[in-house]
């Protein structure tokens, strides 16, 4: 009788270790920038377990980070469910002497993170999927739990569909692009001019270039002499040349048509 007694006793102590880990879910964990200046990390954090946290990643501006693991939520909502989302935010400056002041501006401070509370709004039972964060303006973020993404029509969040870069960011893209596509387009141009000019220093050049990054390439050249070899190089750059000239076109059609409404 006293065995079986133990056994009873020992078939209700296993289930109720087993209810009370089922009770709770582990939710993927993912962030979504709607403000437009990034993330430089985030993670979530139960304001009544410091253990229960995920996330850590950084996010571009108007972009979804990855998958992260883990939050853990109850399968039932209830009332009173929050989340502490502590995040850093871009640091200021262009250059890399202003961000590191920058850094150093905020630690000292003590405000390399900032912690904004978040009320949990109700989600259906069981809890399943991702906990989304949403940043949004002005430093402020929701969270929905949901294994339907933003852009579904049925994603329970107040904030849906994915983030719509401003045209101030477009514009400042498409500067960038063809700052970096000028330069390689000029860079081009010298070296083909080099190659009429001065063809067996240039030659070199590129022989040495292409050891480092395209060895399987020089296979079917005796040297840099090799007259195939030139004209290979000379293609090469004509095609770069032609190709970064009409990518810069096309930039700067898509620039002044991204401008109209501000001349307007």
């Amino acid at each position: 009788m006293r065995h079986y007694l133990q056994r009873g006793l020992l078939l209700l102590w296993l289930l109720s270790l087993t209810a009370c880990g089922d009770d709770r879910v582990d939710l993927n964990v993912t962030g979504v920038d709607y403000a437009g200046q990034g993330i430089r990390y985030y993670y979530v954090v139960d304001p009544s377990d410091n253990s229960n946290r995920g996330g850590g990643e950084s996010i571009g501006p108007y972009s979804a980070g990855g998958i992260m693991c883990c939050y853990s939520v109850p399968q039932k909502w209830h009332e009173g469910l929050s989340v502490d989302v502590v995040v850093s935010y871009p640091l200021e400056g262009d250059t890399t002497d202003e961000r590191s002041a920058s850094l150093a501006r905020r630690e000292a401070e003590g405000k390399l993170n900032e912690t904004i509370h978040v009320e949990i709004p109700e989600y259906e039972t069981p809890a399943e999927g991702t906990l989304w964060v949403q940043f949004l303006p002005d430093k402020q973020a929701r969270v929905v739990v949901s294994n339907l993404s933003p852009d579904h029509e049925d994603f329970p969040g107040e904030v849906k569909g994915w983030p719509v870069p401003s045209d101030e960011y477009r514009t400042k893209l498409i500067d960038r692009e063809l700052r970096s596509v000028k330069q390689r387009l000029e860079r081009n141009r010298r070296n083909l001019n080099e190659l009429e000019e001065t063809p067996e220093e240039t030659l070199k050049k590129f022989w040495g270039s292409f050891e480092r990054t395209r060895t399987r390439s020089l296979e079917q050249y005796s040297g840099y002499e090799d007259p195939r070899f030139q004209k290979m190089v000379k293609s090469y750059l004509e095609k770069y040349i032609k190709d970064d000239q009409k990518r810069i076109d096309d930039l700067e059609e898509a620039s002044s048509l991204s401008d109209f409404p501000r001349r307007a």
